[in-house]
């Protein structure tokens, strides 16, 4: 099996059906890494013309990709630290990591990964960045073990730099989800609703409003009215991703696997939630709420509303979230949890190997010496001079771990 590497923007009309016909057929589905969502992404967002496409083929069948950017040690989590500004390779092609796990078929995936990490191997050998960073991979599943078994075949270090619990829904037999909260919450949050339609005049009402094209620009609009936008959060705070996100909006809506529910009174919205669906799966790309309603909890109300509709509208397995580490409304919203994992594999020598060695003494003292370790709460005498030189040498590493 051959591996090889090509520009997204130059991308071949055959070679587009192949990416597409891998991803029927993957063995964990990833919408965010389909063509539908990368050409656009190539097309409008800033340095598209720098995103590839890493391929792992044989005999006109793709077995394995996933994209890739080089990025300078600045723009990078894991190499913040200075002095050590490290250029990397890494899977964080946009602005929204969202989830990071490569397109493999369900056949051959380690030959497949093999073929994929060594036609990087090959190329960072007259590049200026040897270390290949997957983030956000779902590591509970076989796509991640063909990784690390590929890894071990071609004798190079894979490690886990962080990992986190993200919220997910698994479906069930019965529609139980909410069972975790209790008997007051649910009071609760009838009691918001109910006033939420004496404010907004009338019946507070789910809305699927996925084949509206309207309805698109809408989210963006209210959520570009709230704190996201402050916070240079929103879609219409970054060049060219209003265009790559309708685009691909409207090609998911066209193949019929655009979500887009509103929490609504009449014809005004509350709050908005957009997905994807991927394979047996969805994925929760956007939401927001209207913040002047924000005392009615609008947008709790529709994660609620969108899991029984996952439940009683879709024949989907799973609904994930896509969310950051320790998001606390989707921890309280979803009942059940998917390990997500960042890897580091080193693709040349011993100084690319020093350097990831260098990147994960920094995460282990930092879970020692952070305000929610163990070590600090048992050692308070100790801990400030310790934060004090390690503050010396990375100033604000709290900046780094919530980026």
């Amino acid at each position: 099996m051959n591996g090889r590497v090509i520009a997204i923007n130059d991308i071949s009309a055959n070679d587009e059906l192949l990416w597409r016909d891998l991803a029927k057929n993957a063995e964990e589905p990833n919408p965010l890494f389909e063509a539908d969502c990368m050409i656009p992404a190539a097309r409008f967002l800033p340095y598209g013309d720098q995103m590839l496409l890493v391929i792992a083929e044989e005999e006109g069948r793709f077995f394995g990709c996933f994209p890739i950017i080089r990025k300078a040690g600045v723009e990078t989590l894991i190499a913040n630290l200075p002095g050590l500004r490290r250029p990397v390779i890494t899977t964080h092609v946009r602005r929204n990591r969202y989830d990071g796990t490569p397109l493999m078929r369900k056949e051959r995936g380690v030959e497949a990964a093999v073929a994929l990490l060594s036609v990087l191997k090959e190329q960072a050998q007259g590049s200026d960045a040897g270390i290949l960073v997957f983030e956000a991979m779902r590591d509970e599943g076989p796509v991640s073990r063909h990784f690390r078994i590929s890894a071990k075949i071609l004798k190079l270090p894979i490690r886990t730099y962080r990992t986190y619990q993200r919220p997910v829904v698994y479906r069930r037999d019965d529609s139980t989800y909410q069972n975790i909260h209790g008997r007051e919450t649910h009071r609760t949050n009838e009691k918001k609703r109910r006033r939420l339609g004496k404010m907004l005049g009338g019946e507070v009402q789910g809305a699927d409003r996925s084949l509206e094209p309207s309805a698109v620009d809408e989210l963006l609009v209210l959520e570009a009215a709230g704190y996201k936008l402050k916070r240079d959060l929103a879609v219409e705070s970054h060049p060219g991703e209003f265009e790559w996100f309708r685009d691909m909006c409207d090609r998911f809506r066209e193949a019929n696997r655009l979500h887009l529910y509103s929490l609504q009174v009449g014809e005004t919205v509350a709050a908005m939630q957009l997905l994807v669906r991927g394979g047996e799966g969805l994925f929760s790309l956007v939401a927001s709420y209207d913040e002047d309603q924000a005392k009615y909890s609008p947008g709790i109300q529709l994660y609620l509303e969108v899991i029984n509709r996952f439940h009683d509208s879709t024949d989907a397995q799973w609904l994930d979230s896509c969310t950051y580490a320790g998001n606390g409304t989707f921890l309280w919203a979803y009942p059940d949890l998917r390990t997500v994992s960042t890897f580091l594999i080193p693709l040349r020598g011993s100084v690319d190997r020093f350097y990831v060695r260098i990147y994960m003494l920094f995460i282990f003292m930092w879970n020692m010496l952070g305000p929610d370790s163990t070590f600090r709460s048992k050692h308070r005498r100790l801990i400030a001079p310790l934060i004090w030189i390690f503050s010396r040498w990375q100033r604000s590493p709290s900046e780094i771990v919530r980026q």
